[in-house]
């Protein structure tokens, strides 16, 4: 069985490629522990702070937050928050001067009005400092929170559907490629036509049928990206079945399962993971344009598509980084998925792997 041997020559085979996994494994990081680095850990970073709105990147602010010690909030563990983020119970008041006292809290708002607020024992006050790294959207919400949290669902996309698009394009690539006769037939038949129709305009109809929910997002995209899979594992298989040594099996009694799961599919894993690198990238790709033409992740959801959405028209009244953030992420992340895909296939074919 031909397979990799030696995964640290893999990684460091050229600068692309070691770009390309680094990002991808930063990403993966950012994606899983999100609500552990983002400034804003409420559930989907969806803390609004109007006065706050359109800040630039960079932009330092001080609030006042009043949380009510008894507003119906339903309290979650550590391990929930860590992953799904906190229900968000508290107001901001944004000040540029606060001064606490026993009774009240007197503050000047950032138009330089003085205000105060009389103490009260249900409600908990606090003053804090935050920094906008990437600056904040119309609706006053941390940009590079939402923007870390749509790399989850981009990555989250891509996964299954990579998943989805093997187990269909494998199972039916190997028993077309090895049975042959009408089933080959019936599979090339689907394949041609399938081919024929746009990727996205598959996805729309697919999306538009079932709905719009990140389910039918994810096997809309893994239905329409098994027909390359298929195609290679098709051909693989038939090359394959003529070696002697699945003729040596068919003379041996094996039977047809153990043939094709066993001795042909582990053969053909290798230009498998070249696809599947791909694929990944692609399928980030679709469900960015998808959420972008909003038949996608629907908000308060973040995704990088939907956030382009809601931002791209201040691209050209000076708040260019809020179209360009978003549009960066998605094209470094499918520029890695694509690295990694040639650096695979670069590394195997000059080491003879397939």
């Amino acid at each position: 069985m031909k397979t990799f041997k030696n995964s640290r020559s893999l990684f460091f085979y050229s600068a692309k490629g070691v770009f390309g996994f680094s990002f991808i494994t930063i990403c993966l990081f950012l994606a899983v522990f999100a609500y552990v680095v983002i400034p804003d850990k409420t559930k989907y970073a969806n803390e609004q702070i109007p006065e706050l709105a359109l800040s630039d990147p960079g932009k330092k602010a001080t609030y006042i937050a009043l949380t009510n010690k008894n507003a119906a909030v339903k309290d979650k563990s550590k391990i929930a928050e860590i992953f799904g983020g906190k229900e968000s119970r508290r107001s901001i008041i944004p000040v540029n001067e606060v001064s606490i006292g026993k009774e009240n809290i007197q503050y000047k708002n950032l138009i330089g009005t003085e205000s105060n607020i009389e103490r009260n024992n249900d409600i908990k006050y606090s003053v804090h400092k935050k920094r906008f790294l990437l600056g904040t959207d119309r609706f006053g919400r941390d940009l590079l929170s939402r923007i870390i949290l749509g790399l989850r669902v981009s990555l989250l996309v891509g996964l299954f559907a990579v998943l989805i698009s093997l187990s269909v394009g494998i199972l039916l690539g190997l028993i077309g490629g090895y049975f042959g006769g009408w089933i080959d037939n019936v599979l090339l038949f689907l394949i041609n036509t399938l081919w024929s129709i746009p990727t996205i305009l598959l996805v729309f109809a697919i999306v538009l049928s079932f709905g719009k929910s990140l389910t039918i997002i994810f096997l809309a995209v893994g239905l329409t990206l098994w027909i390359d899979v298929a195609r290679i594992v098709r051909g693989q298989t038939i090359s394959l079945r003529e070696e002697s040594f699945i003729k040596a099996g068919e003379l041996l009694g094996y039977s047809k399962g153990r043939l094709i799961f066993r001795h042909i599919l582990p053969n053909i894993l290798n230009p498998l993971v070249v696809l599947a690198a791909a694929n990944f990238a692609i399928a980030i790709l679709i469900e960015a344009g998808l959420s972008y033409l909003g038949f996608g992740v629907q908000p308060p959801v973040p995704s990088l598509g939907n956030i382009l959405n809601e931002n791209y028209a201040y691209a050209l009244s000076g708040k260019w980084f809020l179209a360009l953030s978003p549009a960066i992420c998605i094209m470094l992340l499918v520029l890695s998925f694509n690295f990694v895909s040639y650096t695979v296939r670069d590394w195997a074919t000059t080491n003879k792997q397939y």
